[in-house]
């Protein structure tokens, strides 16, 4: 049984999913603000961002069948081996590098940009950042997506709607080309006839039972909100897959209501941005209008060899020359996550990093990029800080063991992004977030047919 709070949202044609410049209902998850900006006011409905406060920012996460993978950019990165190593130490990069990520890529089926695309007129952004950040001495390279790229080819050929190509990939995919997880790993769950998946379905609540298993206190709820049905389901093993924010919310929640009795005062701890900071660049190349996507371009600068610091390109389709690039490297320092009982909300808690060396690495690193391409920072117009990779709050070796068995509970695990600790190596998370919870599953399955 897969329990999803949000939304079904299997492709229907070309008008499934909200685009960016809509205002539309359905990009949030109940929130008063819009869920990726954190500007506009919108209704409240179970759309596809939800956007979570903090005391120095805020953090977005997904919602719906597919979860994040239906509103990230689709980068697939592998980190590089030393960066791993620091960040995962007891985990063995070589087992990652030749089962677990290969796994991943193959049942996504996922590809990197083929030359023909790159070199079409929308593309001009990304030839651009791959001209700047080379000739600045960083490492170019073109990182597998979750992408289907010969409908990317079909978008710009005029055979489907515009789409990926004009950089409306955020929220889903019109033109069907994102490779969101309801498409292979939850499609062939299915196909199994041993799976259900339970969508708009909140878990409201998990209480431990003496006979050792979990009671689940499900909601069911119509998208506005409105409750439907309330029930209860029992399960001998519960895995939490809920994302960093939520995963830490339930089970916060749970203990603080005496549901869940386990004295693991961890959960919530070591929560961190991935080291996350969006750069600006108004270009002085002709990048204005229409920017292909998606991410799809990534360049490492390893001048700091203690903080190196990635790049992705971030194609937005924009009236000037701007230049959207995600910075990312390992954070110096971790937050955590708190819940507030009488308000039954997450918060996150971070502390402000401007001045530490990671934070000084991206900053020198940028200089570096701009003093090469000849283009201002802007990036002190972008507002509030959002970090669009939260990573933490159930940390593997800390809150549970290295295949996340929560410490003081049995046959509870966390197989998410909540088990990284605060950081994915400097690239993106999705790749090894998909990795690791292979290599569980792949532990577990062999302790269940054991026992």
């Amino acid at each position: 049984m897969v329990l999803e709070r949000g939304q079904d949202w299997t492709q229907k044609g070309p008008d499934t999913f909200p685009n960016l410049s809509d205002n539309d209902r359905r990009k949030t998850w109940f929130g008063e603000i819009d869920g990726l900006t954190g500007f506009s006011t919108t209704t409240p409905w179970a759309g596809m961002i939800e956007r979570v406060s903090g005391d120095t920012l805020d953090a977005a996460c997904g919602a719906g069948v597919g979860g994040g993978s239906l509103v990230y950019g689709g980068a697939l990165i592998q980190p590089r081996r030393q960066t791993f190593d620091t960040v995962f130490p007891q985990i063995s990069y070589d087992d990652m590098d030749q089962i677990y990520y290969p796994r991943v890529l193959a049942q996504i089926k996922a590809g990197r940009i083929p030359p023909d695309v790159l070199a079409s007129d929308n593309y001009a952004a990304q030839r651009a950042f791959i001209a700047d950040t080379s000739s600045a001495g960083f490492q170019v390279s073109m990182p597998f997506t979750g992408f289907d790229w010969d409908v990317i080819r079909e978008e710009i050929q005029g055979r489907r709607v515009a789409a990926a190509s004009v950089s409306e990939y955020i929220y889903g995919c019109n033109s069907g080309a994102k490779l969101s997880t309801d498409k292979n790993y939850l499609r062939d769950a299915l196909a199994t006839g041993n799976v259900e998946i339970r969508s708009l379905t909140e878990v409201v609540m998990l209480s431990e039972q003496s006979d050792g298993g979990y009671l689940i206190t499900c909601r069911r709820i119509h998208p506005d909100g409105t409750g439907l049905e309330r029930y209860e389901l029992r399960a001998s093993h519960l895995i939490l897959a809920a994302g960093s924010l939520n995963t830490s919310k339930l089970l916060l929640k749970s203990q603080a209501a005496g549901e869940l009795h386990g004295a693991n005062d961890r959960i919530g701890q070591n929560w961190g941005t991935n080291g996350d900071e969006l750069k600006l660049e108004l270009s002085k190349n002709a990048v204005s209008g229409t920017q292909g996507g998606p991410a799809c371009i990534a360049a490492v600068d390893d001048s700091s060899a203690s903080h190196p610091v990635t790049y992705m390109h971030s194609p937005a389709s924009v009236p000037v020359n701007v230049q959207i690039q995600l910075a990312m490297s390992v954070p110096d320092s971790l937050g955590e996550t708190r819940y507030d009982s009488a308000a039954d909300k997450l918060t996150v808690h971070w502390p402000a990093d401007t001045n530490t060396p990671s934070a000084q690495a991206r900053t020198d690193s940028f200089t570096r990029l701009l003093k090469q391409s000849g283009g201002a920072n802007i990036s002190g117009t972008i507002g509030r800080p959002t970090v669009w990779h939260p990573l933490g709050g159930t940390v593997m070796g800390d809150a549970c063991d290295h295949f996340g068995r929560l410490y003081g509970y049995e046959n509870l695990f966390v197989v998410d992004s909540s088990l990284l600790p605060g950081s994915a190596g400097a690239v993106n998370p999705a790749l090894t977030v998909a990795a690791n919870a292979e290599r569980i599953m792949e532990q577990l399955i062999l302790e269940l047919e054991r026992s």
